[in-house]
């Protein structure tokens, strides 16, 4: 399953060391540093987050970003292997109807 990483844009800013997670041309989820939590050391932070209900296993840290991504690739795949046909089709039309508003508003 292909899983990329792209880097996180917010107000046209590209935000260091933190990251969207696309598969299928989507967003299914971040993986970023948590540097707010420079006290304890290195800590990632990722998660499963397609707008679908989502079980607190799809969350989690890790000390390093390939552990984060390593844990975050388990996670997806898992959790895409429980949602149905329908359950897909649904996610992919709610947020594809978002995008065609949101361009409309422009």
């Amino acid at each position: 399953m292909d899983l990329l990483l792209h880097p996180t844009v917010i107000a046209g800013d590209k935000l260091k060391d933190d990251y969207c997670v696309i598969h299928d041309a989507r967003s299914v989820g971040r993986i970023r540093l948590a540097s707010e939590r420079s006290g304890r050391g290195e800590m990632w932070e990722w998660h499963v987050n397609p707008p679908l209900p989502i079980p607190p296993w799809c969350n989690g840290t890790a000390d390093s970003l390939e552990t984060a991504k390593n844990r975050f690739r388990a996670a997806w795949e898992k959790f895409y292997a429980s949602l149905t046909r329908e359950q897909i089709a649904r996610w992919h039309q709610t947020e594809d109807l978002v995008k065609a508003n949101a361009s409309w508003l422009k």
